[in-house]
Order: C-alpha cells, then structure tokens, then sequence
C-alpha cells in the first residue's frame, strides 16, 4: 500500500468512527461492526478474536448490534452468525427510528395542549419572593449603584449630597454623565444644606427635579433610591448598600416616595425665598 492510501485509509477510518459515535455506538460497538463490515459473516469468537474484545463481551455488544438494527443474526450448524447489515438498510433504520420519536413528540405535544389551562393557571414568570443582596465596601457599592443606569424610568431618591459627593466625586461625575446619555432622570429630596442648594441650581441641565427640606427638622445622609423593581439603601460614609428586587416592596416605596414628595413640594424653604424651582413636565413624570 502506497503511502498516499494508507493515509485515505486512515482518515476514511477516523470519518466512519465518528459517524458510528453519532449513531450511538461505543469504542469496542464499533471496533466489532468494523470488523464485520470488513470479515463479512463470522461467528462472535472469530470476531471476538479478530477485535481483541473478550469472548462474552464480544457476543453481548452484537447482540446489542441486532437490536439496534446494525447487525442480524443467523444459525448454522447450532453456530449463532452474525451479518453486518447493507450500508442503505442503515438509512432505513434510522428513519424508522425517527418515526418512532416524532410519534413519541406528537403524544407529548397533544398532551400539552390538552392541559395547556392547567399549566397556565400554575405559570409564574417570576419568583414573588424578593431577592436580596448586601454589598460592602467601596467597589461593592459601585457596582450595585450602577444598576441604575439600565432603569427604564425615572429614578427617585432621598439622598444628601454633603457625602454623596465628597466620598465619590470621580464616580459621581462618571455616573453623571453616563445617565445623561442616557436620557435617565432623577427626582431626589434632599436637605437644603449648601451643597444640596448649588446642586438644584443646575437641575434642568443635569435632568433632575430636586425638592428640598428643611435639614434642621430632616437631615440624613443615607441615600435610599428606588427604580423599577429595585429599592437601594446605601450608606456613603459606611460603605454598606441593600439592594431588594421585588415589585411589591419598589411599588410601596414609589408611593412613599410621592407622599414625601408632595410634603417636600410645600416645605422647599426655595419658596419662602421666591426662587424658582425646576419642574419636569407632567407628561414626562413616571
């Protein structure tokens, strides 16, 4: 054999193992119906002896073989013969094999349909139970406040920017100008500190609505922000931040959240000092 066809050979072997492993068959399976394809029709000792595959084990895989469909079996002689199958007869197996699944589908199929109702009545498309996560440190807290910058509305927050911007001015700035493009507002109530007055000077540029209050009666620094199905409390000097995913719990702080809003509104000490107060229009309020 020249060496041009030993490798033909060699790489027609490799395409068949691979074919035969798709089909289902095993190392040894496929070693023993090679062996038939090349010997022809053998007893399971010759075959056994041929493929090196322990007499017992031999006769066991081709009678798994006949199953299946590779091999048949015939006697001679009190002597069990086993005959590889046609190359084609294989697509006909095959084919029938298909069949069998496609009815077993279409049972299924049929089956679902008849308690389609059913399955619907039970159908939760998410868990009810809320979902919560801690985070810590200053990393742990980005990357919990940056979450907000895929909220599909606007975002509504208590929060004080004594220490929102002097713990994390490069963050904030980052944030800032990643939620502008975005489009995403913000509503926030904050104390009238002189930091929370200059930042509601540039409202209408930054896309937020600020109400202020009082920060003699209502001062606080932790930032609670709540969004979609998401409720954050964060605290800025502790690094510490909750984050609870639930529908229930974010739609009754969105009502806190106007309430305080509506009383915020009243109170603006801005009011008292007849300066004027940056509102979005209604239509694009949540």
């Amino acid at each position: 054999m020249t060496k041009k066809s030993s490798q033909t050979s060699a790489l027609s072997g490799d395409w068949l193992e691979k074919v035969l492993s798709r089909m289902g068959m095993g190392p040894k399976a496929m070693r023993i119906y090679l062996a038939l394809l090349e010997f022809g029709t053998q007893p399971a000792s010759t075959i056994a002896r041929r493929t090196q595959v322990p007499r017992n084990t031999a006769r066991f895989l081709l009678d798994e073989l006949t199953e299946a469909g590779f091999v048949g079996k015939t006697y001679k002689a009190n002597t069990q013969l086993y005959t590889p199958e046609q190359p084609k007869a294989l697509i006909g197996r095959l084919e029938q094999e298909r069949a069998k699944v496609n009815v077993e589908y279409g049972k299924k199929i049929e089956l679902v349909k008849r308690n389609i109702e059913e399955l619907k009545s039970q159908y939760k498309p998410k868990s009810t139970r809320p979902h919560v996560a801690f985070y810590e440190g200053k990393e742990g807290v980005i990357s919990m406040y940056e979450g907000t910058l895929k909220s599909t509305e606007t975002l509504r927050s208590f929060g004080c920017y004594d220490v929102m911007g002097s713990v994390f001015s490069d963050y904030f700035k980052s944030h800032h100008e990643r939620r502008l493009e975005r489009q995403i507002r913000v509503r926030r109530i904050h104390p009238d500190t002189p930091a929370g007055i200059a930042k509601a000077k540039s409202d209408k540029a930054e896309l937020r609505e600020s109400r202020l209050v009082p920060h003699k009666d209502y001062y606080f620094t932790p930032e609670i922000l709540v969004y979609d199905n998401f409720l954050l409390m964060i605290s800025w000097k502790e690094l510490l931040g909750i984050r609870i995913e639930s529908e229930e719990i974010a739609t009754a702080f969105k009502v806190i959240f106007e309430l305080a809003w509506k009383e915020a509104d009243r109170t603006d000490p801005r009011k008292k000092r007849k300066e004027k107060i940056f509102t979005f229009d209604k239509k694009s309020r949540p």
